[in-house]
C-alpha cells in the first residue's frame, strides 16, 4: 500500500509540475529574497535542497555553496533543473521518501515543501536524520497570517486565512501554516528552534504584485525586515538536533 501510495503521489507531483515553474511570474521574482534568506541561514560545504523544483534556488546558492544536492520527485522538473548544468549540483529525482543519502549534510533546506507533502513530520524526522550533529535545518513556507491573506478574508475573497485558496490548489498546497502551526509541527519532531522569523511585505495578490517594477518589489522586501515577521508572507524557522 505505501509504494502505491508513493505511486500516486509521483503522478500528482507530475500534473502539478504541467505548469509549474519557479522561474516564471511573481512567485519566481520572490525566490531572490529566499535565496538571501537563505544565505543568510545556512553554512558549510554540503547543502541539500529539498524540493528543489527548477532548479531556480540551487543556482543561485551554488554560487556561494561548494557543493549542493537538490532533489525533487517530479522528473520534469528535474530534467529542467539540469539543463542549467551548474557544475557544483547534483540534481536526483527522488521523493523524499524513497531518498537515502550516502552522507550527512552540513544544511539542509525545506523551502516550501512542508506544505506540500503529505506528512510534514516524516519529512522534518527524515531531515534531522540527514543533517550532521552540528548542521542546521532551514524551513520556509508560506504565511496563512500574510497581509494578503487578511485583505482576501477581510474582502470576502475567502473564509479563512487558513483556506485553500485557487492559487495553492493549482500548485498542489495542501495546508497553509502560520508560525504556531509550523513551530508545532517541528517541536513534535523533536527538532529544536533556534531562530525564526519573515521574508516579504505582500499585500496584494500574485498578478497584482507581478505588475510592479522591480525597484517597488526591493522596496516591499526592505520595509518588511521592520514589520513583524509573523505579516509577512513567508515565514522562517532555522533548527537544529
Amino acid at each position: 500500500m505505501f509504494k502505491d501510495n508513493l505511486e500516486l503521489e509521483k503522478e500528482r507531483l507530475e500534473n502539478i509540475s504541467i505548469d509549474f515553474s519557479m522561474k516564471t511570474g511573481f512567485n519566481g521574482r520572490l525566490e531572490k529574497y529566499r535565496s538571501l534568506t537563505m544565505k543568510e541561514n545556512i553554512h558549510g560545504d554540503n547543502i541539500l535542497d529539498v524540493a528543489c523544483a527548477d532548479g531556480f534556488m540551487a543556482q543561485e546558492l551554488s554560487k556561494y555553496f561548494k557543493h549542493i544536492t537538490a532533489i525533487d520527485g517530479s522528473e520534469k522538473l528535474i530534467n529542467e533543473a539540469k539543463k542549467l548544468n551548474l557544475k557544483n549540483v547534483d540534481f536526483v529525482c527522488t521523493l523524499f521518501e524513497e531518498y537515502n543519502p550516502e552522507k550527512k549534510f552540513d544544511s539542509i533546506l525545506l523551502c516550501d515543501i512542508l506544505e506540500h507533502v503529505n506528512n510534514p513530520l516524516d519529512l522534518l524526522e527524515k531531515s534531522s536524520e540527514w543533517v550532521k550533529d552540528d548542521g542546521v535545518i532551514l524551513i520556509l513556507c508560506p504565511n496563512a497570517n500574510s497581509i494578503h491573506r487578511q485583505i482576501g478574508v477581510l474582502a470576502g475573497m475567502m473564509k479563512d486565512i487558513h483556506e485553500l485558496n485557487e492559487t495553492d490548489k493549482r500548485v498542489g498546497h495542501r495546508r497553509v501554516y502560520d508560525i504556531e502551526l509550523l513551530k508545532k509541527d517541528i517541536n513534535a519532531s523533536n527538532l529544536k528552534i533556534i531562530k525564526w522569523g519573515g521574508v516579504f511585505l505582500k499585500p496584494l495578490s500574485n498578478n497584482q504584485m507581478d505588475q510592479l517594477d522591480n525597484k517597488v518589489v526591493d522596496a516591499f522586501y526592505s520595509i518588511g525586515k521592520n514589520l513583524p515577521p509573523e505579516l509577512l508572507t513567508e515565514i522562517y524557522v532555522k533548527c537544529e538536533k
